[in-house]
């Protein structure tokens, strides 16, 4: 899944609106991404072939903050 720059901008603003504060939400987005790369799963529904690339993270991890499907606590304390 390739996503254009427009749609990850809007997804970073969506993610804002969750998170409230840009450096926390830095922070947490790293931290999965991290996660995904040593095998997590996804929290939300997706096609496994359009996140089969790590470059596929950050969007992913972007979705599962704005869906509330990240259990944001867990992902700080493991760190």
């Amino acid at each position: 899944m390739e996503l254009e720059t427009p749609e990850v901008l809007d997804l970073s603003r969506q993610a804002l609106d969750v998170v409230k504060s840009r450096y926390l939400l830095c922070i947490l987005v790293s931290q999965r991404i991290h996660q995904l790369e040593k095998g997590a799963q996804p929290t939300i529904d997706v096609d496994p072939e359009d996140y089969s690339h790590p470059r596929s993270y950050f969007p992913l991890a972007l979705k599962e903050i704005i869906e509330g499907s990240m259990d944001l606590e867990q992902v700080t304390e493991e760190d």
